[in-house]
């Protein structure tokens, strides 16, 4: 009981002196001993670790908004002393193997970055430990995102002030809600300013003619291209400098996520900027609340901001 007390801090009101005390620890130095982690979690039921689930079939460290993400996370786990477990769904792997990893014992609490459809979510629903959503609104979860509509909004507006009346709206398969908001916010824009506006689904790199319409004559051709996020509005940079296409004079072009080019040193783009460090470490927080047994609110939406670059 000794020993526990003083290796394990064990609260079982046993009294032990400076002189044991140090003993103990003198025999533990020179056994080389380790607590054993599992057995400790197993008794105090906690493991002090954080999970972090990605439902987007890529978890790639080096995607500028992947990084973002776990950036938040971690820094947010840091500060509360918490350890940080990655998951995510890799070919081949069942479904029920990874929830049964999941609720193994091995995290406190999850944060998931997900579609709403995801079977795991399903699973999820009615477990526990606690789980919070990013980026995407997933019920019954807590939330916490950016303002994707009103940041596309503003993108169309801005364009329109510009004195664009013709654009593109460059979009993805399948899109999340987050995706969709933001088509619903440049689309709306669009139509209450009079503004034409094509969907146009991100293309394999021999696709961007089309985009551009560099087919058609000069006045009919669009003159900004608005992309659903800054990967998209990169390459599509890319591709213009590529082959000559001037930006802005010829076509403006605009993203969202607000993350510099590593590449495009010269070219800032427009974009709207997104706190997504601070909404990873938002989670983070609501997740220690949760298991606090504080409430936390069921949505929350960060503020978004828009940043004039060089580009439109």
């Amino acid at each position: 009981m000794a020993v526990s007390v003083v290796l394990n801090g064990s609260r079982s009101g046993t009294r032990v002196s400076q002189a044991k005390r140090q003993r103990i620890i003198d025999i533990a130095r020179e056994l080389n001993y380790r607590p054993n982690f599992l057995a400790r979690s197993l008794v105090r039921r906690a493991t002090h670790i954080f999970g972090f689930y990605s439902g987007f079939n890529y978890f790639d460290a080096r995607n500028p908004f992947i990084a973002e993400l776990t950036a938040g996370l971690l820094e947010e786990c840091a500060r509360c002393k918490y350890d940080l477990l990655l998951h995510t769904v890799f070919r081949g792997q069942e479904i029920n193997g990874l929830y049964d990893e999941m609720l193994s014992g091995k995290i406190d609490g999850l944060v998931i970055w997900s579609p709403d459809d995801d079977p795991l979510v399903a699973l999820l629903r009615d477990s526990h430990p606690p789980v919070v959503s990013v980026v995407e609104t997933i019920s019954p979860f807590p939330s916490v995102g950016v303002a994707e509509y009103k940041g596309s909004y503003e993108i169309g507006k801005y364009l329109y002030e510009e004195g664009h009346r013709s654009i593109v709206y460059l979009t993805q398969k399948n899109p999340s809600k987050s995706r969709m908001q933001r088509q619903e916010g440049i689309q709306d824009a669009a139509a209450q300013l009079g503004m034409g506006l094509q969907l146009k689904v991100d293309p394999a790199w021999d696709g961007w003619p089309e985009i551009l319409a560099l087919s058609l004559p000069p006045k009919l051709r669009p003159t900004a291209i608005a992309c659903w996020n800054d990967m998209a509005a990169y390459q599509v940079l890319s591709y213009c400098r590529a082959t000559g296409i001037a930006i802005p004079q010829q076509i403006a072009i605009t993203g969202f996520d607000g993350i510099e080019s590593p590449i495009e040193t010269d070219m800032h783009l427009t974009s709207v900027r997104a706190p997504w460090a601070q909404v990873a470490s938002t989670a983070i927080t609501y997740l220690v609340d949760l298991l606090e047994g504080r409430d936390v609110p069921n949505e929350t939406i960060l503020p978004v901001e828009l940043i004039q670059g060089n580009t439109a």
